[in-house]
């Protein structure tokens, strides 16, 4: 017996080709989304369904938008994520929202006041407009690169 969140019996589920309803008689118990689960029991998704192949996902886009093209901007000046910063999650962050909204005033403030409290604690000169044109160049950069792909 296993206890867990129904969406895992799901996945498993999905990973081996079988529907929820054909693995239902293996749930003994339920409590909203906690299952208990015999993995002992027949209908158990303990294999993958005969014949049943996991479709191929299409390869993971390479990484793009205004977050990466501003990391790329910065390394030019020598300037890269450290373990402890925030610079990844920001341009991940930056990279989701997309130029439209990296535009925004409200946003390229967030993303200078980062910017800022890095450079302070790295004890490294930083000056606002500076950083809102590397803002915008990545930006730029960001829109121009969609269109050539």
């Amino acid at each position: 017996m296993t206890t867990c969140h129904r969406v895992f019996l799901e996945s498993r589920c999905f990973e081996r080709g079988y529907t929820i309803d054909e693995v239902m008689p293996c749930v003994v118990a339920r409590d909203g989304d906690i299952w208990t689960i015999n993995i002992d029991h027949p209908a158990y998704p303990r294999h993958p369904k005969p014949g049943f192949e996991l479709p191929t996902p299409p390869p993971a886009p390479l990484p793009s938008g205004p977050g990466t093209e501003l990391s790329k901007l910065l390394k030019r000046f020598g300037i890269e994520p450290t373990p402890t910063c925030q610079c990844r999650a920001k341009a991940a962050e930056m990279d989701a929202w997309g130029p439209d909204e990296c535009e925004k005033p409200e946003r390229i403030e967030e993303v200078v006041a980062v910017m800022r409290a890095e450079a302070e604690a790295r004890g490294l000169p930083f000056l606002d407009v500076a950083g809102r044109m590397l803002v915008r160049r990545a930006i730029k950069n960001a829109r121009r690169k969609a269109k050539m792909d």
